[in-house]
């Protein structure tokens, strides 16, 4: 499976540029995005891996291994551009891991150099933030080279932010994080949708203006109103009471998920579980977050909501696995 994942990908760079991007891989009239389909081989492959594994929960060159093969998917899927599915990617991965009973300190250990990337934004907030890492490494007790190994890695990621920036992050990219620092910033731009999105959840209210209502989507201020931006439609004509019905829907599933993945002996199948419901929880989260201006716009859709055949077929052949 990880092989095949790492194939399809592959050829997205060699598939014609639409919108923008090398995402697609058409034959014919039947175009379908590798990267979203990729989600189920890509789960399937961790999942398989840490289950055969799962009593080396400590740091051992094993585990360094397993996060290297972790990393090659989302990178490629950067690529083509696509920030948003190569995060969902990575973000399955820390669920998994705490499944396998991963000890916790380790995972802060593997997710604390993107901490200190993000914390370079101030100076005082980097400064913060490292005296928070030393607490914990103080209190977690490691051993003194993994402590010596993980510092100096935070230094080296911090230090590195300004080429992160300038040469892994396309200018839209960059564009779109400095439109969720500052919506304002371009309001007839990068930060146009935006300010639209949030104009139109507001104007909604409690209970919505009604179905085919909404002044924001029916003038067609709200652009993509049909996939990235499907919440702020129903929160405009349902409101604030569509969305609430939504998150509860979405709760009810991935606590039956989750539940199973407890009931079930097999580790394997019980670690797929958890990443199918990591990746619905992370769509649905980062979705609407990008909605309101509290997450960067990174165009996940939002499961069996947004419009879009592969992410669909996706989300429908992960149910009937589960099932």
């Amino acid at each position: 499976f990880y092989i095949i994942l790492i194939f399809l990908i592959g050829i997205t760079m060699f598939a014609p540029v639409i919108e923008g991007s090398q995402r697609w891989i058409c034959i014919g009239p039947f175009c379908f995005q590798p990267s979203e389909l990729g989600k189920i081989l890509y789960i399937s492959s961790m999942a398989r891996f840490f289950s055969d594994n799962y009593s080396k929960n400590d740091f051992s060159i094993y585990l360094f291994f397993i996060l290297f093969l972790s990393l090659i998917p989302p990178l490629l899927i950067i690529k083509q551009p696509d920030l948003g599915t190569a995060i969902s990617y990575l973000c399955v991965v820390l669920p998994i891991l705490y499944w396998s009973n991963t000890r916790a300190y380790i995972i802060f250990f593997i997710i604390s150099p993107i901490f200190s990337i993000f914390a370079t934004y101030q100076l005082w907030v980097y400064y913060l933030w490292m005296f928070l890492f030393f607490i914990i490494l103080v209190v977690s007790r490691p051993k003194f080279s993994i402590a010596i190994f993980n510092f100096i890695l935070n230094i080296v990621f911090a230090i590195s932010a300004p080429y992160i920036w300038h040469n892994f992050l396309t200018p839209y990219q960059q564009d779109r994080i400095r439109t969720f620092l500052n919506p304002m910033l371009d309001p007839l731009g990068s930060g146009y949708q935006v300010i639209q999105s949030i104009t139109a959840i507001g104007s909604g209210g409690l209970w919505g203006k009604g179905l085919g209502e909404g002044t924001q989507t029916q003038l067609r201020y709200l652009p993509v109103r049909d996939t990235d931006f499907i919440i702020s439609v129903i929160g405009e004509e349902m409101g604030l009471f569509g969305i609430f019905i939504i998150l509860i829907s979405l709760l009810i599933m991935l606590y039956w998920i989750i539940t199973y993945a407890g009931i079930i002996s097999n580790r394997f199948s019980s670690l797929i579980l958890i990443g199918f419901s990591s990746i619905f929880f992370i769509h649905m989260a980062v979705n609407m977050g990008m909605t309101v201006g509290v997450l960067p716009v990174t165009g996940l859709p939002a499961p069996f909501i947004s419009y879009g055949g592969s992410f669909l077929l996706t989300c429908v052949l992960i149910l009937a696995i589960a099932n």
